[in-house]
């Protein structure tokens, strides 16, 4: 198949799932939707544009420190080209969507 916007269902996976997926996946395309990690200056960015009072709101403050521990969602569409063994670093080319 060579179309990764078609799927019959989405799954959570944890990393080692995911790893062994990629090792048989061949010339499949996938899409992969994970969170990055977080950098400094998207939480220098949040903080600055807080005001005081956002602070004593609790449903304000408890999304502020959701966004501030999750990193920015991030979806690749692509195909393995070569694969780096058991949790090691693969190469996947970006596919145009």
């Amino acid at each position: 198949m060579y179309n990764a916007g078609v799927f019959e269902s989405e799954e959570k996976l944890s990393l080692t799932k995911v790893a062994s997926i990629l090792e048989t996946a061949n010339t499949a395309c996938f899409t992969v939707c994970f969170r990055t990690k977080v950098d400094e200056s998207l939480i220098k960015e949040k903080l600055s544009s807080i005001k005081a009072a956002d602070l004593k709101d609790k449903t304000k403050l408890r999304a502020l420190s959701k966004t501030l521990i999750e990193g920015k969602e991030t979806v690749i569409v692509g195909r393995l080209s070569k694969a780096a063994g058991k949790l090691g670093r693969s190469l996947i080319i970006d596919l145009p969507t």
